[in-house]
């Protein structure tokens, strides 16, 4: 039997490869790239926070890393993304997504954010088991795999755009 790790496995691959995703874990993101980052985080988690128990909520732990950060820069694929967590099968799907990345990538990066000074409160959890059940629930329903797949596609979106505006030198 699959699980929603196998069939999103090569997107999660895809989000560490990204050159963004390479900076984020040899800690030479820019802060303004961080701040890019965890807003569309909060835009995602302004939409799923609400429906899943409090003791989920990031949005307010993002809004007190991002305080920390330059003001994060517009980002269409952000807007996007969050917009497109419509229905219960996204909603799960975003949570698997974003909860797993907190979880696992998210706290592995946070000792290298924190050599470089980044904030990184959101990955800290209040219940880490009950997280961490959560998400190994939610790694079994196969049937969630087409809205992973569009959430993981809506984050290496939001990665082009970062990585876009580094090219550019942007700073709007």
């Amino acid at each position: 039997m699959s699980t929603l790790y196998e069939e999103t496995r090569h997107l999660h691959h895809a989000c560490e490869a990204h050159p963004v995703g390479q900076r984020m874990a040899d800690g030479t993101i820019t802060a303004q790239e961080w701040a890019d980052w965890l807003a569309a985080f909060r835009a995602a988690h302004l939409v799923i926070d609400p429906v899943f128990p409090d003791h989920l909520g990031r949005v307010a732990l993002l809004n007190a890393d991002l305080s920390q950060l330059p003001a994060p820069r517009a980002c269409d694929a952000s807007q996007a993304l969050a917009s497109r967590i419509n229905n219960p099968n996204a909603y799960n799907a975003a949570a698997y997504v974003l909860h797993g990345a907190h979880r696992r990538g998210g706290r592995v990066l946070a000792s290298t954010m924190g050599r470089v000074g980044f904030p990184t409160t959101h990955v800290v959890y209040t219940q880490p088991a009950e997280a961490e059940a959560f998400v190994k629930a939610l790694r079994g329903r196969v049937e969630l795999a087409e809205s992973a797949r569009a959430m993981f596609s809506g984050l290496l979106a939001v990665m082009d755009d970062i990585e876009a505006m580094a090219q550019r030198g942007s700073h709007d």
